[in-house]
């Protein structure tokens, strides 16, 4: 249990990118071809296109959205930088609203709180694999007339009501970084069933060519295309997706059933009808009993891997705190006061959460030992 994650490939990849090498397929193509017709059946969606990563994922979910410079995008400041970082490429500008404490999703009357007439839309994140309660996130979209990226890049096999994230809102963005539930190595994927978005996106993340390819460019577009022999990986990691994920569940439902008997320490709660894709596994634990970079050495003196993930929520990362002066959108955009922001539950959740693996190579024996560790440790 030496890695937080550790992918899990097997010959079947290893065939297909070596066949994909010897025919001289590393451009986008026929694999990447597969791989899209097989996701978008995969998560219901109408629309799959493959990109180079997840954060181009949701960078190209945010210009095909034509959210303009200036445009305020709410979202969590637990998560990943990338999620915040999207909405700025552009000149958006992220407002970060609170969490669920027991979810640890964005909180719907948190975000409803932070709407103003320059709020253009909402990119929720559905963290460690949990969905956010889109039902109420939709009826705001709604109310309010915004547009809504799902940031679905934890979350392959994530449901409601037996229907994928990334399906609820305008767009879904997934990655396949080499942590994740299914692996690319780098690559990520956009979802969504509306026709003129996919177009979009198609040119965005292909130059800004036109329906007919070739050389005509209608729009400045990108070079964010996947490479095929990463799709060649991405396609047998999809169909081995399923077993994958029940791994994960195993672990972590028994990871789970050792917290809720042990004192001080708690963990991500999943609501009715929800399904969670359990990328990650981080409890929380009491700061007034515990420390969380004790449990963090305990648990690696018994050979057991932990850490924290995002120790720092995005609205204290040093270049949100320093008003991204060093952001080229700067000099036209008027960014809040970060510093000034205050979401004590993200920082709670922030400061005392900690890592443990509960990915597909972890065994039960492994899992058992891992138990025995909280118990000590807890006890």
């Amino acid at each position: 249990m030496k890695y937080i994650a550790q992918p899990q490939i097997s010959e079947e990849e290893i065939s297909l990118v070596s066949s994909t090498i010897r025919n001289g397929q590393f451009v986008e193509g026929k694999n990447a071809r597969a791989l899209e017709k097989e996701f978008a059946e995969f998560v219901g969606a109408k629309h799959a296109i493959c990109v180079v990563n997840g954060t181009a994922a949701l960078h190209l979910a945010m210009e095909a959205t034509q959210i303009p410079p200036g445009a305020e995008v709410i979202t969590p400041a637990f998560t990943f930088i990338a999620s915040a970082n999207s909405i700025t490429f552009g000149g958006g500008i992220p407002i970060f609203a609170e969490i669920d404490p027991e979810s640890y999703t964005i909180d719907p009357e948190s975000i409803e709180k932070l709407i103003t007439p320059q709020t253009k839309a909402i990119l929720p994140v559905h963290i460690f694999g949990l969905p956010c309660n889109m039902k109420l996130i939709n009826e705001l979209a709604e109310d309010y007339n915004l547009v809504i990226i799902e940031d679905a890049c934890q979350a392959h096999g994530a449901k409601i009501n037996n229907k994928h994230v990334g399906t609820f809102g305008d767009i879904g963005c997934f990655s396949f970084y080499a942590t994740k539930n299914m692996i690319t190595g780098e690559g990520g994927m956009i979802v969504t069933d509306d026709d003129e978005l996919a177009a979009r996106i198609h040119s965005l993340k292909n130059h800004g060519r036109g329906p007919k390819g070739g050389y005509e460019h209608h729009r400045i577009g990108y070079n964010l295309r996947m490479p095929d022999p990463l799709a060649a990986i991405g396609l047998i990691q999809l169909r081995k997706l399923p077993s994958m994920l029940e791994k994960r569940k195993r672990n972590a439902e028994t990871i789970r059933q050792t917290i809720s008997n042990l004192d001080y320490v708690d963990v991500q709660k999943t609501p009715k009808n929800y399904t969670h894709s359990h990328y990650v596994c981080a409890p929380v634990v009491d700061a007034d009993k515990f420390s969380v970079d004790e449990v963090i050495h305990q648990l690696k003196e018994k050979g057991i891997a932990s850490r924290r993930i995002y120790a720092l929520g995005c609205h204290k990362q040093p270049t949100y705190l320093q008003g991204l002066k060093k952001w080229r959108w700067s000099q036209y955009v008027k960014y809040p006061d970060y510093s000034k922001v205050n979401l004590p539950i993200t920082e709670q959740i922030s400061e005392n959460h900690f890592e443990i693996p509960i990915h597909p190579g972890v065994t039960e024996i492994e899992i058992g030992l891992i138990q025995t560790a909280l118990e000590e440790i807890f006890g």
